[in-house]
């Protein structure tokens, strides 16, 4: 079995109760099924507790006020304590860490929605790299696996990173640039004809492309007046309307947010210091097209994948924008900025990376063409 991770994986530690966003309040903990039969089996004080504390129908661990039924006043685990790291659950073991599984290989990550990986990637000033590392194990084959439609996504994925890292060019040229090659790559598959990908994946890999793609760019931009890019802000954010709501406050704080960026007007502060996060928007765009895209072997969506990436970004560079504005940042208070950015992404990767709902209803409301096309996106940016 290969495995991929980043290479700042290995420097994750979880700092338990210093943490401020715990992991163990504001979502159902999922119980998988070894672990069920574990707890059923668990004897004494601690078995008492268990047997009491877990919603058997649902597979849950049971909550108060938004917590975890185990989370004691010091926001400690109680599990932990009493009975030691062989008695936390699949969900509690793993997370932050999650894996996309393929054919032979798992693509190992860290979930946005913890604040020190938010702090990680954030904060990251080199461009990331993924390291490979081989584990003798049995395998089962899928004979139903694309091994041709996966070999030619790793392939587009290896050369939208190479844009995506290419800081010779402004990020959203690059945003732009990759959006476009996945548009153009899902024709292809569309039509039963992914043995042209590698003609594809040239020409955008050629000097030529990054003009051609900044001069379409700017095009869409002066084209779309101040009322056209209200409209884009209302229709991006109209997402929100139908998700589910893992925290109450989720829902105010993008109508919040929304507001402030319609009622502004010009702000050459924020768009200075959004100039100067060029690094974090590409380290955002890294994360996103690394832990999704690849998984359109299972589904065939591509550029939707690719959508839902720029999506998340965008929204979260719209939110934090929102954030700098009403807090009258100044392009010095990097510190300050830098600590905002990272509130909303880990928020929006919380109310969105971890609910397959809210996932599926973006990739479906984002395959709509005549609101979420390419010219719109490239309008957005």
């Amino acid at each position: 079995m290969e495995y991929i991770f980043p290479n700042y994986y290995g420097k994750f530690r979880c700092i338990a109760n210093q943490c401020p966003d715990t992991c163990c309040a504001g979502w159902q903990i999922a119980i998988d099924k070894s672990s069920l039969k574990k707890y059923k089996n668990t004897k004494g004080i601690i078995g008492n507790r268990l047997h009491n504390e877990i919603d058997w129908k649902e597979k849950i661990f049971r909550q108060y006020d938004g917590r975890c039924a185990f989370l004691n006043d010091d926001d400690l685990c109680d599990l932990y304590l009493e009975g030691g790291e062989h008695l936390f659950c699949r969900t509690c073991k793993t997370y932050p860490r999650h894996v996309e599984e393929y054919e032979g290989l798992k693509e190992v990550s860290l979930s946005l929605s913890c604040p020190v990986v938010a702090n990680m990637i954030i904060r990251l000033k080199e461009p990331v790299q993924f390291l490979e590392r081989h584990r003798e194990c049995s395998e089962e084959e899928d004979e139903q696996f694309d091994f041709l439609l996966f070999s030619k996504l790793e392939d587009a994925r290896e050369v939208a990173f190479k844009i995506l890292q290419n800081r010779d060019l402004a990020i959203n040229t690059r945003i732009a640039m990759v959006l476009a090659m996945a548009h153009d790559l899902q024709f292809r598959i569309d039509k039963n004809a992914i043995f042209e990908a590698d003609l594809l994946l040239q020409r955008y890999e050629r000097e030529s492309a990054p003009k051609q793609f900044e001069e379409k760019r700017k095009k869409e931009s002066l084209n779309a007046p101040i009322l056209e890019k209200n409209m884009l802000v209302r229709k991006f954010f109209s997402v929100f309307n139908n998700l589910e709501v893992l925290r109450s406050d989720w829902k105010p704080f993008i109508n919040e947010r929304k507001r402030v960026i319609l009622a502004t007007k010009n702000t050459n502060t924020a768009k200075k210091i959004d100039a100067d996060c060029e690094i974090v928007w590409e380290q955002l765009m890294m994360y996103f097209v690394y832990t999704y895209f690849c998984g359109a072997v299972y589904d065939g969506r591509a550029y939707t994948r690719m959508k839902f990436s720029v999506f998340s970004t965008l929204i979260i560079r719209e939110l934090s924008k929102s954030l700098w504005i009403s807090n009258q940042r100044n392009y010095d208070e990097y510190e300050e900025i830098y600590q905002e950015i990272e509130e909303v992404a880990r928020r929006y990767a919380r109310e969105i990376e971890h609910s397959d709902f809210n996932k599926n209803m973006i990739f479906e409301l984002l395959e709509n063409e005549q609101d979420f096309g390419l010219q719109r996106f490239f309008a957005f940016l």
